[in-house]
């Protein structure tokens, strides 16, 4: 599996989320989407909103 960071667009900019492993990005998107109560606790969007949260990935280098 491969590593991934996830950003997300939160008030007009783009955070770090965190970072996943995956096989591939959209994977990592998919896990990132998943964590409905991060999402909701931590930067205060709505059950409604979650589906159109602005994300993107970014792969880690192999180390």
């Amino acid at each position: 599996m491969k590593q991934f960071k996830v950003f997300i667009e939160h008030e007009d900019k783009w955070k770090l989320f965190g970072i996943f492993k995956a096989n591939d990005g959209e994977m990592a998107l998919r896990l990132a989407r998943s964590s409905k109560n991060e999402l909701i606790n931590q930067y205060s969007f709505t059950e409604d909103e979650l589906a159109y949260v602005n994300m993107e990935y970014e792969e880690l280098p192999h180390e």
